[in-house]
């Protein structure tokens, strides 16, 4: 089988997982990647599928659904081959005949219905010769809805808090690529002498807003990436080194990380401490995402600090235990779509108040396992004020102080509220969208 076509039908079994049984998209596309023993070029090219089909599918369906006769696909696996077709012709740099041809093939290699593969060829075609002339309604929730492919109720709901420059300029941004951002792991190399390493081997990359990360503008996956697999450097968008910034760990203080997996702001807080983590502790509730931070702290080279499987609302500690304790609340992760599309489709309105729900115990846990004077910061990957602005105000009522930011590496573009919250989002600052929040007990 021609290697583009075991691409093509990697990305429709993705597709197939992430979409209709909620896979996880990491774990399907190394799935099917490994399947078909996909090289680095051609899994990078089902990953532009999946992720684009993903960004762009409302707008794909939209169209796609005039050629339907039923306006209907006959099966999911058709859906996902018709739609990755259609993105192709649409929005990669592939020949309309090579894209249909493509998906011709991997449905056969799928050994789909001969009904299907004829009906994804004629949809196909047809796509191709009128796509251009696609009209959206006039209505601005509609219209934003279709055009960037995001549900209507947070279409609706963004319009209303920011107005429509704005929020179109979120959609677009959130459709984009996003950058590939690593964090220097300061333990083994200096940001100096890793930058100096990058130089001599070639790599094109570019230095951040934070001196030990970078963007890597090479197309080579994490997994192929050298210094990755050397434990130089870990996978981590900048907005996230925000919260441990500001934490600032000490390694004779006794640190909490709540909801810590899968880990990155772990190590970040382990490297700042310099691998002394006696009086470091991390919980999570799924055991088997601790076991992941285990194996990446191994890659690192970093010690190991105490990781707990737990619930972050109700943990085994005394009260007034830490000095410091950092919360990765569980949220929508409504900043973070251009990383995790698949999100968009699988949100509604309604999680935004139980994601607060547990987000208020794990901070009235937090505030019984502080100590007085000590310090809560309060982090999630999300925009929306039920799930940030609302915690801030059970913290206020816990007797807590809302600290104003005072960390001079924060860029002052990213401080609201007179400098109290840190607001982060990406097409204002092309890093994922994310809030901060500082207090003391």
């Amino acid at each position: 089988m021609k290697k583009g076509i075991k691409s093509r039908i990697s990305a429709i079994l993705s597709l197939d997982k992430i979409y209709y049984s909620h896979w996880d998209s990491a774990d399907a596309v190394d799935t099917f990647s490994q399947k078909y023993a996909l090289d680095d070029r051609s899994r990078t090219f089902a990953l532009e599928i999946i992720f684009g089909v993903l960004k762009n599918l409302k707008f794909l369906d939209y169209i796609l659904k005039n050629f339907l006769a039923t306006g209907k696909y006959p099966s999911k696996k058709c859906a996902m081959a018709i739609r990755a077709g259609a993105f192709q012709i649409a929005f990669m740099n592939v020949p309309d005949y090579a894209a249909v041809f493509s998906t011709v093939e991997a449905l056969k290699s799928l050994k789909r219905h001969k009904r299907e593969i004829s009906l994804a060829n004629a949809v196909l075609r047809k796509f191709a010769e009128k796509w251009k002339d696609v009209k959206f309604p006039d209505d601005s929730v509609k219209k934003l809805s279709l055009k960037y492919s995001h549900p209507e109720w947070l279409v609706k709901r963004w319009l209303g808090r920011f107005g429509e420059d704005f929020t179109e300029k979120f959609l677009a941004a959130n459709n984009e690529n996003p950058p590939k951002y690593f964090r220097i792991n300061i333990l083994k190399i200096s940001p100096e002498n890793f930058i100096a390493q990058m130089e001599r081997e070639g790599y094109s990359f570019q230095r951040t807003i934070f001196s030990e990360y970078f963007e890597l503008r090479d197309r080579i996956s994490a997994a192929n990436f050298k210094p990755f697999r050397e434990g130089l450097v870990s996978v981590q968008d900048c907005a996230f080194a925000i919260p441990v910034r500001v934490l600032s760990p000490c390694a004779d203080e006794r640190v909490l990380e709540i909801g810590a997996a899968p880990g990155g702001k772990t190590a970040q807080i382990a490297e700042i401490l310099q691998g002394d983590v006696e009086n470091f502790f991390a919980i999570d509730i799924i055991h088997k995402r601790n076991n992941l931070i285990v194996q990446n702290f191994r890659r690192l080279g970093i010690n190991i600090p105490n990781i707990i499987t737990g619930n972050g609302k109700k943990s085994p500690f005394r009260n007034g235990m830490f000095h410091k304790i950092l919360i990765d609340a569980p949220c929508s992760s409504l900043g973070v779509l251009r990383r995790h599309p698949e999100i968009r489709w699988r949100r509604h309105e309604r999680d935004l108040k139980k994601f607060a729900k547990i987000q208020m115990r794990m901070i009235y846990e937090a505030s019984r396992l502080l100590k007085s004077g000590g310090m809560l910061v309060f982090s999630t990957c999300t925009t929306e004020p039920e799930e940030n602005e609302y915690a801030v105000k059970t913290i206020i009522a816990l007797g807590m102080k809302i600290l104003k930011i005072q960390n001079s590496t924060i860029p002052e573009k990213f401080l609201g509220d007179g400098g109290r919250v840190i607001r982060t989002f990406p097409h204002r600052d092309n890093l994922d969208g994310s809030f901060t929040v500082v207090a003391r007990k």
